[in-house]
C-alpha cells in the first residue's frame, strides 16, 4: 500500500525562495561595490598619484637645474665682486634638491606598492568569484527547481483527500472497572431467576402425577 508524502509546510519552502532572492541581491550590490572601490583604488594610486609624482620629479629636476644655473651665475659676480653674495642661491638649490628626493621617494613607494595591491586584489577575486560565478549561473537554475518543487506540492496538495484524523482509544478508569465488577453479578442473578420458573413447570407434572389416584380400569386388570 503506497502512502501519501509527509507534506508540512509549503510555505516554507516559498519563505526560503524569497529569503534566497533577498540574499542574491544583496550578495550582487556587494560585490558590484567592491569591485567599484577596487578600480577607484587601482586608478588612484597607478594613474593618479604616480602620474603626479612622475611629473613632480620632472618639475623639481627643472627647479634643480634653474637653482643651480642662479647659484653659478651669482659665482660667477662674486669672482668680479666680493660685495656679491650667493647664501640665498645655494638656499634655493638644497630646497630644490630636497623637493625632488622627496618626490623621487614618492615614485619608489607606489611603485613598490602597485605590486602590493595587484596582489590583493587577485587574491580577493579568487575568494568572491565563485560567488559572483554561482549567483550569475547556477542560482536561476536553483530558483527553478524550487519552482518546480512548490509546483508540484501545490498540485499534490489540490488532489490529495482530506484524512480524517484517527481518536485515540480511550483509556480504561476505575470508575469503569467498577461499573463492569458490579454489574456481572447482577447479571447472573437475572439468569437464575429467569431459568427457575421453567424448572418448576417441569416438576410440576411430574407431582401432579403423584399425587393422582390410579385408573379403575387399570385396577380391575
Amino acid at each position: 500500500m503506497s502512502m501519501g508524502a509527509n507534506v508540512r509546510s509549503v510555505d516554507a519552502i516559498k519563505d526560503f525562495k524569497v529569503t534566497l532572492i533577498n540574499f542574491a541581491e544583496e550578495a550582487r550590490i556587494a560585490l558590484s561595490s567592491a569591485d567599484m572601490e577596487i578600480r577607484q583604488i587601482r586608478n588612484w594610486l597607478t594613474r593618479d598619484q604616480l602620474s603626479y609624482w612622475q611629473s613632480q620629479v620632472k618639475r623639481c629636476q627643472e627647479r634643480v637645474s634653474i637653482a643651480r644655473t642662479e647659484l653659478h651665475r651669482r659665482q660667477l659676480s662674486q669672482a668680479n665682486s666680493d660685495a656679491a653674495s650667493d647664501t640665498d642661491q645655494k638656499e634655493a638649490l638644497r630646497d630644490a634638491q630636497r623637493r625632488l628626493r622627496e618626490a623621487e621617494e614618492k615614485v619608489e613607494k607606489i611603485k613598490r606598492w602597485v605590486p602590493v595591491l595587484e596582489h590583493a586584489i587577485s587574491e580577493y577575486h579568487s575568494q568572491s568569484q565563485p560567488l559572483g560565478d554561482r549567483l550569475a549561473g547556477s542560482f536561476v537554475g536553483s530558483l527553478g527547481v524550487l519552482d518546480r518543487m512548490i509546483n508540484a506540492l501545490d498540485s499534490y496538495l489540490a488532489m490529495a483527500p482530506p484524512i480524517a484524523p484517527i481518536a485515540p482509544p480511550k483509556a480504561a478508569t476505575a470508575d469503569s472497572l467498577g461499573e463492569a465488577t458490579s454489574t456481572a453479578p447482577r447479571s447472573a442473578k437475572a439468569g437464575d431467576a429467569e431459568e427457575a420458573p421453567a424448572a418448576t413447570e417441569e416438576s410440576a407434572p411430574a407431582e401432579a402425577a403423584e399425587g393422582a389416584e390410579p385408573d379403575p380400569a387399570l385396577k380391575d386388570a
